[in-house]
């Protein structure tokens, strides 16, 4: 039986969250479908590009995606220090962009007039309102999901629901959910047979990672939350960005029999520092979305996390005491 959102989730909570949001009455995301014989291809940028521009209005960082057929997932950060560091003026900014008050003759958004950003300013009850919105994953993955279906429904000449009900939410609860998460997020392609390479797998997080690194992007220009931690920005895990592409390469490998490679020294390490049991790295990455449900981590604090909704079992106990070592985690 699944839980009401709002027993696992409050507003104005901060964590890392993955949320993964699918597609009804057969329609396609992204890609060709072979039953309409139309592509819908281009729907994969749309997302991105809605993805890239929400993560410079709201507190919230995306730390991966990967963009399938019919569905996409979505990795993400909630900050609550940047948004309560947020003038007033910057809380209104950032809100009339959202929601513009004025279009340009290229139907393109306007820059918000002083007017308005004082009416806003003088109201420090809306004020508040507005700052809690822009650190909200409710808000965040509605602005998405809302663009994506006007567009889809535009093009399909249809009325009615797009996304098939709410999106699915999992909490984080540490690096060890988190490492296992990423990767399970950029294998997806592979998994599914649509790309042979993480470097080949086109709208995922992986991809533009490895296109960031070659052309030896700096952290503060990269838009999505860098892997390690550097002098501006906060990472997400405690590896570099060389590390953690060798262990999505290698886990890769590992998950596809037939497959050269086994696990081998030169991967235990990492994942022991990351609080993994090497063993079970395979089952977890591979099967990490029906092994967890509204939460993951190490089984302490997946315990800790159930008595915090009142309940005495979880689904994801049984996996985390096999997959996460108790003493190895690190909270992120």
């Amino acid at each position: 039986m699944g839980y009401p959102r709002n027993r696992y989730f409050k507003e104005g909570q901060e964590g890392v969250f993955h949320c993964v949001s699918r597609c009804v009455r057969r329609a396609f995301l992204c890609g060709y479908d072979a039953v309409t014989r139309r592509d819908y291809s281009h729907r994969k940028k749309l997302l991105i590009d809605r993805l890239r521009f929400l993560s410079t209005i709201f507190a919230i960082e995306v730390c991966n995606y990967a963009v399938m057929e019919n569905h996409y997932h979505l990795i993400v950060r909630i900050c609550l220090d940047i948004c309560s560091a947020w003038s007033d003026r910057e809380v209104a900014i950032r809100w009339l962009t959202l929601f513009p008050r004025r279009k340009g003759r290229d139907d393109g958004a306007m820059a918000p007039r002083e007017e308005d950003i004082n009416a806003i300013i003088l109201c420090p009850e809306l004020v508040e309102k507005l700052r809690k919105r822009l650190c909200s994953l409710s808000w965040f993955m509605g602005r998405l999901n809302e663009y994506l279906a006007r567009i889809a429904n535009k093009e399909d000449e249809v009325k009615g629901r797009f996304w098939e009900g709410r999106f699915k939410c999992q909490e984080l609860l540490d690096e060890s959910a988190i490492a296992s998460c990423m990767i399970y997020v950029d294998l997806n392609p592979i998994r599914a047979g649509v790309a042979a390479t993480p470097e080949e797998s086109n709208f995922t997080g992986i991809q533009e990672r490895i296109l960031s690194w070659q052309r030896e992007t700096s952290d503060s220009a990269f838009w999505l939350c860098p892997i390690a931690s550097g002098a501006k920005r906060r990472g997400i895990l405690q590896m570099t960005e060389a590390q953690y592409f060798d262990l999505v390469d290698r886990s890769g490998r590992l998950v596809y029999p037939g497959k050269p490679g086994v696990i081998d020294a030169g991967l235990a390490p990492i994942l022991q520092r990351i609080g993994v049991d090497p063993e079970a790295w395979i089952n977890t990455i591979s099967e990490f979305g029906t092994k967890f449900h509204v939460a993951a981590g190490t089984l302490a604090n997946m315990r800790r996390f159930a008595a915090r909704i009142g309940r005495r079992w979880i689904k994801g106990l049984s996996a985390a005491r096999a997959a996460f070592a108790p003493c190895m985690s690190n909270s992120t």
